[in-house]
């Protein structure tokens, strides 16, 4: 097989199961930590999120991947999943942005259906977690928002990033070059106007990751006295910039139907920390409705949002 028909095929794979894909050399890994580098040294990140985000320049590939050739970055539509909390006989329902869910399962699908065809012509391919959103505007996948965000043709920015490395050559026609913006923003100001804590700037591209409500809200750091209590909206993440975006509209936003939790549910999920401990079916409704991301920090943000 050729390697032009080799990567039709895999494209067809992974398009039959959903996913949007691009593969690029493996040549370009240099220069995709030389970016995220340059980023850093920019003085434009406070220290605490340049700090937290420095190790990431210098991704490594796993242990077990096979010589890298090529590297594929793929996208996945995700939907808007809910989880509805019981308190004191009263049901109180949540939101979860895209992606949260399937965060941990679905990437290594993606791995699974692209060595599942590698491996008819000879060869290997292993998950990796570089910068995703940078390898996906670089490779022509995504665009970048005004907020920061990457948007791909037909889904918009509710999707979920995945990337993996394989020894199989790259084709012929692969893309590299400079992250695109989306062009409507050049004129577009509906995500600045819609940020509650001010981190979309209309002076400089860059995200004021520092007052970001989604990096708060992955933070193991308290919330600054400066977030008010009506911002918390979301179990984690935000939905603000993304529900008003223009680019949003065609693709929609699929929303599954809540996962219900009970009276001692709910105040287990509420009270847990680092050592939390859920039935199997807890468990499995977590994951379901990507509460599954860190009990500890779930609890806190989810106590925010509920004022409780």
């Amino acid at each position: 097989m050729s390697d032009a028909s080799l990567w039709h095929t895999v494209m067809a794979a992974l398009q039959e199961r959903g996913w949007h894909a691009r593969v690029v050399s493996a040549d370009h890994l240099d220069d995709l930590r030389a970016r995220l580098q340059r980023v850093l040294t920019s003085g434009e990140l406070p220290d605490e999120v340049a700090n937290e985000v420095a190790p990431k320049p210098g991704f490594r590939l796993p242990d077990d991947a096979p010589a890298p050739r090529s590297v594929v970055v793929a996208a996945l539509g995700r939907p808007l999943t809910q989880a509805t909390l019981t308190l004191g006989g009263t049901e109180r329902t949540i939101p979860v942005p895209p992606h949260y869910a399937g965060y941990h399962t679905q990437p290594a699908e993606m791995v699974r259906i692209v060595a599942e065809v590698l491996a008819a012509a000879g060869h290997g391919a292993t998950r990796f977690d570089p910068p995703l959103k940078t390898l996906a505007a670089c490779a022509g996948l995504a665009r970048y928002g005004r907020n920061n965000i990457a948007y791909v043709a037909g889904l918009g920015s509710y999707h979920e990033l995945a990337a993996c490395v394989t020894d199989a050559p790259p084709p012929a026609d692969a893309v590299w070059g400079e992250p695109q913006v989306l062009a409507r923003c050049m004129s577009c100001v509906a995500c600045l106007r819609a940020c509650p804590t001010g981190a979309i700037d209309g002076d400089r591209f860059l995200l004021r990751t520092e007052r970001c409500l989604t990096y708060l809200n992955e933070s193991e750091a308290p919330f600054p006295d400066w977030v008010r209590p009506e911002w918390h909206t979301c179990a984690v993440g935000c939905l603000g910039c993304q529900q008003v975006c223009p680019e949003n509209v065609d693709p929609g936003l699929t929303v599954a139907a809540p996962e219900h939790f009970d009276e001692r549910e709910s105040a287990a999920i509420l009270a847990a920390d680092k050592n939390a401990s859920f039935s199997a079916a807890t468990r499995t409704k977590l994951e379901r409705c990507g509460l599954d991301y860190s009990a500890e920090l779930i609890a806190r943000n989810l106590r925010a949002a509920l004022g409780v």
